[in-house]
């Protein structure tokens, strides 16, 4: 260690080159680090989605989500499976484990799809590496500004340039997992059939659908050679317009053929119309970007707009060949009549740039980026990295006012920015992102990192003091708390190693948590042992005195060179033959005058141009520079004399108080007893909650109108209410909404053309006043009739709900049954608000019976009369249309007056072609009722689920609370259960964990100071400091009315390992006092005495250093400030009783284990005094009684 020593402070520069080197490619990985707002806290979910056309929803559940369950539940690292059936769709959601490779997972799946034997009208599952439940990473608006893009065939074309432009230019980039595109018309062609006239001429749909796909075609027909020539034969007979198709010939009925056009009507039109989406009030179509699982949002979003920007490029050069268009303007321009960019909290629009030259032909139209959400995650970061340098500064400023000389302070200071930028390269090394957890974990560690430095230079300034030089102070004072030091840093990371017992959300995000604190506790080690005293020991560098002429002369570089090499060539001179080195020295002198005279001019110039620099500098500073001085004087005067009298007043009373603990320790024990039972009255009166909610500065409201509502009244009766919100002004930046659902994108059960979802963006405001633009706008909503709202805001995570409460059963009445039973208990309780049921009443329907006797008797079968039904009311897609770059859908069906009523349903002819007639209600029964609007399984069980957010209660107590009502308030079969489940679920597998964390962190500790001290007592007297700083936390905890969740236990086990530190400190220099010969008591105070300044100045860096996060500023501050608030609240308690209850503990264990000592040694000196005196008697008995 001598010789460590010894190069530490004999060789500064290779010290100081190899933390420059550990700093830049730390600065460089920093650059490179990815920028997310947590760690990844969902699951790993692949969802297969199924899509079964005009299948309800139980046909779903028994023909696709049951077949696809079966096979897939063996699926490697699978953790949980879940379904939903929904009507003509069933997705199959997949949650794995944290530590499964997600590409394994895939190609297994797709292996598992492939033995899966599904109905031949199913579409083929497709494997979606997103959870659909997820909110989308960037959501876009395609509006038109002029009277082309108004009626059916301008949203037929704004569908048509989202689908064909937009969609295909941004699918393809890496990490976009898919592009749902909705509103707008999706384009079709439609054959309407004429019931009288197919009922005339005797033919069946079918074979109008099989007609129009047979002469459809367009198939290869093999190659044919012809000399040298080899030719591919294609038959070419597709459509090419709508007289084709109606001039297709059916059939041929009684010698006159008969065409589709005598038949049906054919028009161009577009599917049936289920959603519509506005933006700020005027109709539009509107793209959601979804990210895959392990995407980088923020990374992703700058791919996509710099995907928009090459394409606008592309439009720029068909400018550029000749093509007339117009560059729309930005949409918010059009709006506010503004001539800016926009709001800045949106980012830049990109409404300024349309996607392609066939976009920008349609001159009017306008695509803007309406939400972003990787711009609240840049901001939150920032609000992260401006916390941590603002509580590095004040940290600084602490040090200053503590050490009162700006050298010193600067000393200490540099262990901050080294040891944070060091930390980045192994952070990227172990792929760790740039997240509120990962920069929280520096930011937290900010003025920890500096205690070290503190105590290393605070001991080599006492050595000073005792007369060592430089150099010496600075070997001996880090010997002497060398290895304080490292325990006091191994038992801050030793409380880390049992994350890798915690379970569930908890331990993914504590892990890059942990890891950032780890690592900069690390460097901040090597700073302290390493730079700090190669810096202390180089304090005492002088100046060099003024010289003469000559000697300033020789300072030029230039002259030193030439004086260098002139003597290297009379040496050479001197070596060589004479004839060969003298001749041969002329030339090379030549040369070297030649070097110095162009050098020493070069070097004069740019020493002139430098000196002109530097000689302004002075006059700035001399002007400046006094004033400033001044200032800096006149502002640090006061806090300077505050805390000097602070200390001056501390260093008297305390010895004094330190005495009398000592005196009375019976006192510090009751004080202890009490604080202990505080913390146990305290634990149990806080709520939980798994995490904080995260304001994002948007929320969505979802209306529902009675089930069976249509999509053209939901709109109407809902306008006013939206029009009122557009005219709305405070707060409200824009608003977008969706009236309807997109079937085969749903992701709610409840979602049809009765619903509708309102989603507002803010401008920046504080949460009251985004709670007051919610509570307005809620009240709007609860005074249109027959409506009832629910409000929502963007999750971090795959649980919607805090609240999800699974009644288990498998009738599906009596699961509807228990699951409106558990929803009104729950709806009655205050501590719930928004509760509904995913097992609803389902839209109304005309279910058919069919008569299987009946139709024997006609020979007939039910799946040939009910696909014939379904062909006829729903239509059948016959073939596909090409028109240039896209294909249309060719739809038959009976045109819409023949299918507008149940009478007409009843009359369908189900024998077309037979001599009599026979209609549907002759071989059916026909009746209007309804079905469920879903079947939900989880782990292969029917489940309904009962959602709920919280009202006025916490997490925890709600559970409480639910279990006991429903436990209570409904006597359950014992073919079914009920379950709470969803965020308290995971609360409640992340607390236990974190629990056994907690327990097996503070064993650690003791074990690394037990291992320091060698001893088994003095770690004990430590570990008091403990129990204490949990007390400061549940009172902050508890004064401050913050939960208990994941980011308050982050805090509680990093204090573990924090606390003990001064403690150790202190111990270590009781022991150090007491081995030079000291009395005990002497030695308590004397190290009490001596440790104060430090102590005090580790615990105000570190809590100033938390103070920014703490105070809850900024985007994102929601996760922060709990876990900031528990760290400082159990420092500044534990510093305060550690300073007393420490010393006065190890009085008392000294006492007891002296008392110990005495007490043996009293035992065995009268054994040995007994056996001393009855010795010689004894043997004197025993010769006796021989015989």
């Amino acid at each position: 260690m001598k010789a460590a020593k010894s190069f530490l402070t004999h060789r500064p520069v290779a010290v100081s080159m190899v933390f420059l080197a550990a700093v830049v490619f730390g600065l460089l990985s920093y650059q490179g680090l990815p920028v997310t707002l947590m760690p990844e806290l969902s699951y790993p979910t692949l969802t297969v989605r199924t899509e079964y056309p005009g299948a309800a929803p139980e046909e779903v559940e028994n023909d696709i989500s049951r077949r696809i369950e079966e096979q897939l539940g063996v699926v490697g690292g699978l953790r949980r499976m879940s379904s939903i059936s929904r009507a003509g769709v069933s997705d199959v959601v997949l949650e794995f484990a944290w530590d499964t490779p997600m590409s394994d997972a895939v190609q297994e799946t797709l292996e598992k799809l492939d033995l899966v034997l599904l109905p031949e009208s199913a579409e083929r599952p497709l494997i979606l590496r997103f959870d659909p439940g997820l909110d989308p990473v960037l959501e876009l608006s395609l509006s038109g500004e002029d009277e082309r893009f108004e009626g059916e065939e301008g949203l037929r074309r704004l569908r048509r340039l989202a689908e064909l432009q937009v969609k295909r230019a941004l699918e393809p980039i890496d990490g976009v997992a898919a592009v749902r595109v909705r509103g707008g018309l999706e384009e079709e062609i439609h054959v309407l059939l004429d019931a009288q006239a197919l009922q005339r001429s005797r033919l069946p749909v079918q074979q109008v659908i099989d007609r129009l796909g047979q002469e459809n075609i367009n198939v290869a027909g093999g190659t044919l050679k012809e000399g040298r020539t080899e030719y591919m034969v294609r038959t070419v007979n597709e459509y090419v317009n709508l007289d084709q198709i109606r001039a297709t010939v059916v059939a041929t009925v009684e010698g006159r053929e008969v065409r589709v056009g005598d038949l049906a009507e054919v028009r161009r039109s577009h599917r049936d119309r289920e959603i519509m989406t506005r933006t700020d009030g005027g109709e539009s179509v509107q793209l959601d970007v979804y990210k895959e699982a392990d995407a980088n949002m923020v990374a992703l979003a700058d791919r996509v707009r710099e995907r928009v920007g090459e394409l606008d490029l592309e439009a720029e050069r068909a400018r550029a060949r000749g093509e007339t268009v117009e560059r729309p303007r930005n949409l918010l321009q059009r709006l506010t009549g503004g001539a800016g960019g926009g709001s800045g909290r949106r980012g830049p629009s990109l409404g300024g740039a349309t996607l392609s030259a066939d976009l920008y032909r349609s001159e009017g139209a306008v695509l803007t980026v309406v939400s972003d959400r990787s711009e609240f995650i840049e901001g939150s970061i920032a609000e992260v990295r401006n916390t941590a340098i603002l509580g590095g500064l004040l940290a600084v400023i602490v040090l200053y006012l503590f050490l009162r000389n700006l050298v010193t302070t600067l000393f200490v200071a540099v262990s901050i920015p080294i040891s944070l930028l060091i930390t980045f390269a192994p952070l990227s090394a172990a792929s760790v992102s740039l997240n509120i957890m990962s920069l929280g974990g520096l930011a937290l560690g900010i003025g920890m990192l500096v205690d070290s430095s503190i105590v290393v230079l605070e001991s080599i300034f006492r050595c000073r003091e005792e007369g060592d030089d430089l150099v010496a102070s600075a070997i001996r004072g880090a010997k002497e708390v060398r290895s304080a030091v490292i325990a006091s840093i191994l038992t801050s990371i030793a409380v880390f190693l049992p994350m890798v017992f915690v379970e569930g959300i908890a331990g993914q995000a504590f892990g890059d948590l942990g890891l950032a604190v780890v690592i900069s506790l690390l460097a901040s080690m090597a700073v302290a042992l390493a730079f700090i005293p190669m810096l202390a020991s180089r304090r005492g560098w002088t100046l060099p005195e003024r010289g003469s002429t000559a000697a300033r002369l020789r300072r030029y570089a230039a002259w030193e060179a030439f004086r260098r090499d002139a003597a290297a060539l009379f040496g050479w001179a001197r070596s060589r033959n004479p004839l060969i080195g003298w001749p041969g020295l002329v030339p090379a002198l030549a040369f070297v005058s030649v070097r110095l005279i162009v050098g020493s001019v070069l070097e004069l110039v740019a020493k002139a141009i430098l000196l002109l620099l530097a000689g302004l500098a002075f006059l700035v500073a001399r002007l400046i520079g006094p004033v400033l001085v001044k200032a800096f004087t006149w502002l640090s005067r006061g806090p300077l004399i505050v805390v000097r009298r602070l200390l001056e007043w501390l260093s008297g009373v305390y010895p004094v108080l330190l005495d009398r603990s000592l005196r009375f320790p019976v006192a510090v024990v009751a004080v202890v007893a009490v604080t202990l039972w505080s913390s146990w009255w305290l634990l149990g009166r806080l709520d939980s909650e798994l995490l904080p909610e995260v304001r994002q500065g948007e929320f969505t409201i979802e209306v529902s109108l009675p089930v069976g509502t249509p999509l053209a009244e939901t709109e109407r009766t809902l306008a006013a209410v939206e029009s009122a919100i557009l005219e709305e002004e405070r707060h409200i930046e824009r608003l977008l909404v969706t009236y309807g659902y997109d079937v085969t994108n749903t992701q709610r059960s409840d979602e049809g053309e009765h619903t509708a979802r309102f989603k507002v963006l803010l401008e920046p405001v504080q949460a009251a006043a985004e709670d007051e633009v919610v509570e307005r706008l809620r009240r709007r909503f609860e005074s249109t009739p027959d409506a009832s709202s629910r409000v929502s805001r963007p999750v971090l995570f795959s649980f919607k709900t805090p609240i999800e409460v699974e009644v288990h059963g498998e009738d599906l009445d009596r699961l509807q049954e228990y699951g409106d039973r558990v929803r009104d208990l729950m709806a009655a309780m205050p501590e719930l608000a928004d509760v509904e049921t995913t097992l609803k009443r389902g839209a109304p329907e005309v279910q058919i019976v069919y008569d299987r006797a009946i139709l024997n008797r006609y020979d007939l079968q039910t799946s040939v009369v009910a696909q014939m039904v379904r062909n006829q009311i729903e239509g059948f897609e016959a073939t596909l249309y090409n028109l240039r770059d896209r294909r249309i859908p060719i739809v038959v069906r009976l045109a819409e007056e023949d299918r507008r009523s149940t009478d007409q349903l009843n009359g369908l002819v189900v024998n077309p072609g037979g001599e009599r007639p026979i209609p549907l209600h002759a071989v059916a029964d026909v009746a209007v009722g309804e079905g469920p609007s879903e079947v939900r399984r989880i782990d292969g069980k029917r489940v309904a689920v009962v959602e709920a957010n919280l009202g006025d209660a916490s997490l925890g107590r709600a559970v409480e609370r639910i279990e006991e009502v429903l436990a209570s308030g409904i006597e359950w079969p014992a073919d079914m259960s009920f379950l709470v489940g969803g965020q308290s679920q995971e609360w409640q597998r992340s607390s236990a964990s974190l629990w056994l964390a907690l327990g097996l962190s503070v064993f650690l500790v003791y074990v690394i100071m037990a291992a320091q001290f060698e001893s088994l007592l003095h770690p004990l007297v430590i570990m008091f400091s403990i129990p204490l700083a949990f007390f400061g936390t549940l009172v902050t905890l508890y004064l401050l009315d913050v939960n208990l969740s994941i980011v308050v236990f982050l805090g509680m086990i990093m204090l573990a390992g924090i606390v003990v530190n001064n403690a150790i400190v202190l111990v270590d220099y009781i022991n150090r006092l007491r081995a030079r010969g000291l009395p005990r008591r002497r030695a308590i105070v004397g190290a009490g005495l001596v440790r104060l300044r430090p102590i005090l100045m580790t615990t105000a860096t570190t809590t100033l250093g938390l103070l920014p996060m703490a105070l809850g500023l900024g985007q994102g501050a929601e996760i922060r400030t709990p876990m900031a608030l528990a760290v400082i609240g159990g420092l500044v308690a534990s510093t305060v009783l550690t300073l007393i209850v420490v010393p006065t503990i190890y009085e008392i264990f000294e006492r007891l284990r002296e008392a110990l000592s005495f007490s043996r040694e009293r035992s065995s000196r009268p054994a040995t005094a007994s056996a001393d005196a009855t010795g010689p008697a004894g043997a004197v008995a025993a010769q006796g009684s021989g015989p």
